[in-house]
């Protein structure tokens, strides 16, 4: 296997918010990683921050040898197994079985030939270096992190966050863009634990936010409940980083940023029904929620009823 060199212009050029790209190793041309007609599900709409997300069905295929820009996870979510090869010896193709299951891991900048005998139904997840970088926090420039790559592996966590990617993709009402944050700040952090070439020393964050943090977190949700905030701008306004953030928040309050965000969503949209002056389609909107059936969902799992029961509600759900 080779790799495209840290200085060239292709390993540099990080692809744009959700695009998934690859590099051919001969003429640098960048291209898609899967054509239109085998993507399936993208999650390019909700701009989550170090991550691309896809679903591909992917008919048989042999690719010139090239090289996947970002960190490359690959699960296979077919009902078969699959006949993959990324490597030749002697000419030969090294074709090995992919099972339902199981996960390839390529590290940013490697490159080969790749080809595979049966339709190949994947989830795919790419991974932006520098992202990585952040969460190390130990001053390594981005393309000093590498992984050691896997053609085949067993691996349950990488398994489950591909689900929770997935359902997300496919979910009627979205978790937002602090859920998708957070579970690629989990998945870092298990390649890094498990799969890091270097294994580089993980900050240990201690401690609570302060007062004075936690009042601007919550100024700045409250602020913007209607917005879908991010986990990056929630730990900018405590001046941690997200990878701290997420820590050092469901240690002081016992629950994720996520969890908090819906929380006070939910608060807002009572008092809101209590002054009966919006329908529960314009409180879903003015409380942050896509929708009605989004803020229905949001009250069953935190009060257990839903909104037209609500002693408050002078709507019908």
């Amino acid at each position: 296997m080779h790799a495209i060199t840290p200085d060239d212009p292709a390993f540099n050029a990080l692809p744009r918010a959700g695009e998934n790209i690859l590099v051919d190793k001969t003429t640098r041309r960048r291209y898609p990683a899967a054509s239109a007609g085998s993507l399936l599900l993208t999650a390019a709409r909700f701009g989550w921050s170090g991550i691309i997300v896809e679903q591909h069905r992917l008919s048989p295929a042999e690719m010139p040898e090239h090289s996947v820009i970002g960190h490359g996870i690959s699960v296979n979510v077919g009902a078969q197994p699959t006949s993959f090869a990324w490597t030749r010896r002697r000419g030969a193709w090294d074709d090995r079985p992919t099972y339902p299951g199981h996960c390839r891991i390529i590290t940013h900048g490697e490159s080969h030939p790749t080809r595979w005998l049966q339709t190949y139904n994947e989830v795919s997840l790419i991974i932006d270096p520098q992202f990585v970088a952040n969460v190390v926090e130990d001053g390594l420039a981005a393309n000093r992190i590498e992984f050691v790559s896997q053609h085949s592996v067993v691996d349950s966590v990488i398994v489950y966050y591909a689900t929770k990617f997935r359902e997300e993709l496919t979910a009627d009402t979205l978790n937002g863009a602090i859920y998708g944050e957070t579970a690629t700040i989990g998945l870092v952090l298990h390649l890094l634990a498990n799969y890091g070439v270097a294994k580089p020393k993980l900050p240990s964050p201690r401690g609570k936010l302060n007062a004075f943090q936690l009042r601007s977190v919550v100024d700045f949700v409250d602020a913007h409940i209607s917005a879908d905030v991010s986990l990056v701008s929630l730990a900018q306004q405590a001046h941690v980083s997200p990878f701290h953030f997420a820590r050092l928040f469901r240690r002081t309050l016992g629950v994720t940023p996520h969890q908090f965000v819906m929380q006070l969503r939910v608060q807002r949209a009572l008092s809101l029904m209590k002054a009966r002056t919006l329908s529960l389609a314009q409180i879903a909107v003015e409380c942050g929620f896509h929708d009605q059936p989004h803020l229905t969902k949001a009250f069953r799992k935190l009060l257990g009823t839903t909104p037209g029961a609500h002693p408050l509600a002078g709507q019908g759900d």
